[in-house]
């Protein structure tokens, strides 16, 4: 009967300690969870920051025009920063011309999207509306459209092409041969820049162009004068 007895204790006290051994098991899961969901939540923080000031954004190495299938262009510039003004004084300019712009001709015709300054390096990356907005605001031409809508607003094509092949130089192209394809889309420039279309480049001016790859196409002067431009012709689909 007395062994009986310490038994049913014995059992009594162990079932006591599983219950506070469990329930001990569930705050330390429960602290683990929030700890963890704190982690997280620092780290979503910390990427947002990240993301949010660009600290980490790809510079690209020249200066470049991205003409999206939208009518958008978006410029990311390069230029030396002279210290004879301060970065804030560069800001502000921008900021000015912009507004300036935007009241005569809508708003949003002209966005800065960012300014950075890498020592005595300048990005800046400015959003057009369209081809029109920036050849007006910038005062370099550029035209964006199909062949048929260049040819329609007094563009000849009179220029010495090449074709174009997995982002590579070809052989010479007539112009009668490029002009009937109507369709194609077209991107008319003057100014040394490279040149990103949203699609496949087919043709290209020869003078001053150097294929970056099958969407891309860098414009220069031989001689490197980047006073010097002509009308290059970039032809995509």
């Amino acid at each position: 009967m007395e062994n009986k007895k310490k038994h049913s204790a014995k059992a009594a006290q162990n079932a006591r300690e599983n219950k506070i051994k469990a329930r001990n098991q569930k705050i330390v899961q429960h602290r683990i969870a929030i700890l963890i969901a704190v982690i997280i939540l620092v780290i979503a923080a910390i990427v947002a920051v990240v993301k949010f000031s660009g600290w980490f954004d790809k510079i690209p190495d020249q200066s470049t025009l991205t003409i999206s299938d939208d009518g958008k262009v978006i410029c990311e510039e390069l230029t030396d920063f002279a210290e004879d003004y301060s970065r804030s004084e560069l800001k502000t300019y921008m900021k000015e011309e912009i507004k300036e712009y935007n009241d005569t001709k809508g708003k949003d015709s002209v966005k800065l999207d960012k300014i950075k300054f890498y020592s005595d390096l300048a990005h800046a990356k400015t959003t057009y509306a369209s081809a029109e907005d920036y050849s007006k605001f910038t005062g370099y031409g550029l035209y964006t459209g199909t062949i048929k809508s260049a040819v329609k607003q007094g563009f000849d094509f009179s220029d010495a092409f090449v074709s174009v092949t997995d982002g590579e130089k070809g052989t010479s192209v007539d112009t009668l041969d490029i002009t009937s394809q109507k369709k194609l889309k077209v991107a008319i420039i003057k100014e040394n820049i490279n040149v990103t279309v949203d699609g496949t480049i087919l043709y290209v001016s020869d003078a001053c162009t150097t294929m970056v790859d099958k969407s891309t196409v860098s414009i220069e002067q031989p001689d490197g004068n980047a006073d010097a431009t002509q009308l290059t012709y970039i032809i995509y689909k």
